[in-house]
Order: C-alpha cells, then structure tokens, then sequence
C-alpha cells in the first residue's frame, strides 16, 4: 500500500501478527529532493517487492493507493431502500449537493454498511476525491513500475481494522483485468461442460423438428383465420360508427329553429335584438355550442337568469358590461350562454349480428317522419312494406335466441326459427300520396 503525503511517501506491507492482519511500514521516499533521485528510489522500492507472472509476462507489482483523510471527502448518507439498484446513478445526481465541485471534477464510491426495514431505508458509506489528486498518485505509482489496482480512502490501520475496504475510488474503466488468465483458465472447461448439455438437450429436440414444424403450419392458419375474423370485426365495427356519426352529429344539440323559438319566447316585449349567433366550438374531442345575443333592453339584469330558466341553455353570462342608452331607460347588452347537450337516443341491436353490437341510434319523435328507420329493424320492414306510421323501436329479439335479420318472414312470428337458406322477395314499397319522399334502402345482402 502506497500512502502519499505533503512531502513523502510510504509504503505499507501487510502481513500477520499472532493471527492477525496488520500493515508495518517498511519504505519512505521523501519528495524534497531531487527528482531523478526520488523517482530512482521509488523503482527502487516498487522492484523490490514481489512481481506477478500472468501467461508467461512479467507484470508490476500490485499497490494500492491510500489517500489521507485530509484529500477525501466521506459521509454516511441515508436513502429509500428502491435506490439501491440503481445507487450510483443516484448518487451522481446528489454530487452537486455533496461536494463543493462539479460532477466531472470528482471520483467517487459507495457501498451499502446497513438496512433498516421499519424505515425501509439504507445507510450508504459514501467517499469521493477530486480527480486531480487520484491522477497525479496514480501517475506517480505507475512511474515507478506499479500496477494500481485500487485507490482507497482507508488508512493502513483502519484498512486491517475493518479486514479490507470495499470503497475503490479508481474507475472501472481504469482498473487492471488482472484476472484475465485465470478467468479464462477457468471457464474454459465451463464452456466445454455446457456446450456438452446443450447438445443432449438440443438432440431430442432436433429429432422431433418434423412434429414442431407441423403444429407451427396449424398454428398459422389459425393465426390466419383469427386475423381474418378481427379484420371483420374491425370492418363492422367502423361501419356501424360511420351510420352513427351523422345522428350523433344532429341530435347532440337542440335544432336551430328550436333554439331561435325559445329565444323569442324567452325575451320579454321590451327586448330586442341587433345580433343573434349560433356557433360551435371544438376543445378536443369535445363539442360545445354557444348562443350570443346583442341588443337593448329596459332591464338587461334579468335576462341571464331568464336563460338559466331555460331546459336549453346554462352557464349564462354577461360578455360585456351593460350601458345605458341616453336619453331614455334601456340598455345595450351582450350575453353569453351555452347549449345543454341531449341525451343520445337509444341504440338499435343489430339484427343478426353478435349481442355486443349495436346499430345506429334511433331518431326523436320530431324527426321520425323525416329520417328512414335503421336498417335491419322490425320499424324498417314495415315501412318498407308500405306502412308509413311504424314506430323506431327496435325489434323483439328473445333471450338465448339470435337476432333475425330484417328480411326473414320470421318477423310475424318471433317464435318460429327462421330458414336460413330462404331468400325471400323483397317488397317494393307503396308510398302514400303525402308522404314524404324516404332515402333508398340498400340492397344489403342477408349473410352481411
């Protein structure tokens, strides 16, 4: 062990004293002198202690550098236990904290000493050194013929106190792979056992390829089949929310007309307005629609609680401050207020479809002589066969039974299971005189 100091250096011998380890200090250099002649006495030193033969080469001997206490800073930190996988990277974040230096002018160590499971937390024996310092012993060791194996921040008697420190303040990166040979001594006979069971293991493996590839093509077809059936579901499904969008779109909000009615119904006969706009806005996903009404008025206090009186509007407010028209009582205002959403119309079940899929919601009754009923409902059928007053209730489907599909006679009697191969003549519709012209109906085939 090398100790450096101001003005010289040491060099510590371990060894065993009545059973014990100790260090006893058998070198010192003085560094006032002259250079050649301290760096002549310490290869001096470094030849005389023993050499390590590693695959026939002849390698320095092995030191290790032991910083003063007065060049290392050392502290016992306290940290959550989850740290500990990832304890350096953690510690590289606190460097700022722990040390008066930036993070790239310091080496630093750690090791857990201590776990407290009530407190789930860990005691970490935490030491770091400027890397100037660490460079220039190391240099200094290495100049005189040694190997550095290790910086430590242990002095001699605390080193043989504690039976070896675990903190190496040298990098990974620059520590000796002195045990290159050994380990490849080592693990050559491994590689050689293990190749050995792979092979055993591989063998029956190998005799049986024929079978594996065989469930391996079953596997893909199915595979195949159950792509296929998620392309139809998927298909489907955005069909389903293609029909859906448009009624989605119309019955979210109240109709203009509506909504302009219930404006003029609202306004008391000494109000009038300038402007009227009905508008849309979008945040997001989300729709919202906004009234905003200018005008003059003899009380324009009361109208925003005449809004909030409405079924059709909330959040009513002011937009601007009210003024006064001079001469005379009333007042220009502008208000604010937003529509209340509606409540989407019940959703249809396909018919002839899986349970979990819905057709396109049905219609309010103001729009039930306008809009065709979905497709695939009982309502469908009897308009189609010349019944313009069929309600939008959706067809009976009876539990445990599969839905029918919109063309099967099995319409007039719910009870009796349809013919699947049957395929029915379609009837042309025999519209009223007065009744409103109705959207072609697709020719949709049954097995859609």
């Amino acid at each position: 062990m090398l100790v450096p100091e101001a003005d010289a250096v040491t060099l510590w011998v371990p060894g065993m004293t009545h059973g014990t380890l100790g260090f006893s200090e058998v070198a010192r250099i003085s560094l006032s002198g002259d250079a050649a002649a301290v760096a002549q006495a310490g290869r001096a030193m470094i030849d005389a202690l023993p050499q390590v033969a590693y695959g026939g080469a002849v390698a320095g001997a092995r030191v290790l550098v032991a910083l003063p206490a007065a060049r290392v800073l050392r502290k016992t930190l306290a940290y959550p236990a989850a740290v500990e996988e990832d304890l350096r990277s953690t510690l590289a974040y606190d460097l700022d904290r722990l040390t008066p230096f930036k993070a790239d002018e310091v080496y630093f160590d750690a090791v857990v000493v201590g776990r407290n499971s009530q407190t789930n937390e860990i005691r970490v024996d935490w030491a770091a050194a400027r890397k100037t310092v660490v460079d220039q012993a190391c240099r200094q060791a290495e100049s005189w013929g040694a190997m550095v194996v290790g910086v430590t921040p242990e002095s001699p008697a605390r080193l043989a106190a504690t039976s070896g420190s675990t903190l190496n303040l040298l990098p990974a990166s620059m520590r000796p792979d002195t045990a290159k040979s050994r380990r490849r001594r080592l693990w050559m006979p491994l590689a050689l056992v293990v190749v050995a069971a792979l092979v055993a293991t591989a063998l029956p493996i190998w005799q049986k390829r024929e079978t594996a590839i065989a469930l391996m093509q079953i596997v893909d077809q199915a595979r195949a089949q159950a792509d296929a059936s998620d392309a139809l579901r998927r298909q489907f499904d955005e069909a389903i929310g293609d029909y859906n969008l448009a009624l989605q779109r119309k019955y979210a909000f109240p109709a203009t007309v509506q909504v302009v009615e219930d404006v003029t119904r609202l306004l008391p006969d000494d109000t009038w307005l300038t402007q009227f706009e009905l508008k849309t806005t979008a945040r997001g996903k989300d729709h919202r629609r906004e009234i905003l009404l200018r005008g003059e008025s003899a009380n324009a206090g009361r109208l925003v609680a005449l809004l909030e009186e409405s079924n059709l509007f909330e959040q009513a407010a002011p937009r601007s401050p009210t003024t006064k028209i001079q001469p005379g009582p009333g007042e220009i205002f502008e208000l604010g207020a937003q529509l209340k959403p509606l409540t989407p119309p019940p959703l249809l079940p396909v018919l002839g479809a899986p349970d979990s899929a819905a057709l396109p919601m049905t219609a309010p009754d103001s729009a039930s002589s306008v809009l065709p009923p979905p497709i695939g409902t009982a309502a469908g059928t009897e308009q189609a066969a010349g019944k313009p007053n069929a309600t939008l209730a959706p067809a009976a489907v009876q539990p445990g039974k599969a839905p029918v599909a919109a063309s099967s006679p099995a319409l007039a009697a719910p009870d009796r299971q349809p013919d699947i191969n049957a395929t029915p003549a379609r009837p042309q519709p025999a519209a009223p005189a007065n009744a409103p012209a109705q959207p072609l109906t697709p020719d949709v085939p049954d097995d859609y």
